[in-house]
């Protein structure tokens, strides 16, 4: 991965590798699973998007009306819009404001007065390390499916 940074939780205090990604410059949405927190996204240019109801707001966390069209987390929670990343360790959700800390931290722009949104639903997402297989994000692709 090419930009992994280190965090830590704030129920647990074990540190833990995450990305953060600006939606917009990915041209994509989001959502975290309610069950594990890992990170849903949404590709606009995947040709398949054209079968959903429209995505609103655009780059940022996903509407509630998307939400019977992705396809359950392989740990059997769903992706939603009020859902949050959590600790690889514990499992409890992360707090945006705690995170905060080691997000601006860890951030280049930090230095020139960038300050990150404290929020899970806004035009940054976070994908967590996955412990099992360090090196790579708990993250899902275009998980589409059929309406259930």
């Amino acid at each position: 991965m090419a930009n992994l940074r280190t965090g830590s939780s704030e129920h647990c205090q074990k540190d833990f590798r995450f990305e953060l990604w600006h939606a917009g410059f990915g041209d994509m949405s989001y959502a975290y699973c309610d069950g594990c927190g890992m990170v849903a996204t949404i590709d606009y240019s995947n040709k398949d998007l054209s079968k959903l109801p429209p995505i609103s707001p655009h780059y940022q966390v996903i509407d509630t009306e998307l939400e019977p069209f992705l396809h359950p987390c392989a740990c059997g929670g769903r992706f939603r819009k009020g859902a949050f990343p959590r600790c690889p360790h514990c499992k409890e959700p992360l707090s945006a404001e705690y995170a905060a800390g080691h997000i601006e931290r860890s951030s280049p722009g930090s230095a020139k007065g960038w300050r990150w949104q404290r929020s899970w639903v806004g035009l940054y997402c976070i994908a967590i390390e996955d412990t099992a297989n360090p090196g790579t994000l708990r993250r899902i692709k275009d998980p589409y499916c059929g309406r259930e």
